[in-house]
């Protein structure tokens, strides 16, 4: 899944910002793309490193009947810092900063 590392970096070049939404089958998770640093060299392309994440379990995230959805913010966990497996990645969206 190297693919997907290499077209987030990508993006987040072009659009100038490294606010990223990531889904996996389960988690959305926000924070800022981090370039690997010197340390981490021998980490490899499979992992993706998030500063200031916010990880949202998706059936706890949302609840919608027939007339509107509520999000719980609330229910989300903080990291300083989190590595994310590429192979685990369903979706991605880079934020763009206003």
């Amino acid at each position: 899944m190297k693919d997907i590392k290499k077209k987030m970096i990508e993006l987040v070049e072009v659009n100038n910002s490294n606010q990223v939404m990531i889904l996996t089958s389960n988690l959305k998770i926000d924070g800022m793309f981090e370039y690997c640093s010197p340390k981490c060299k021998g980490e490899g392309d499979e992992l993706i490193a998030l500063s200031e994440a916010t990880v949202c379990r998706l059936n706890d995230y949302c609840t919608c009947d027939e007339n509107s959805c509520e999000c719980n913010d609330y229910m989300c966990f903080k990291f300083q810092w989190l590595n994310i497996n590429t192979n685990k990645i369903v979706g991605f969206s880079i934020i763009k900063e206003d």
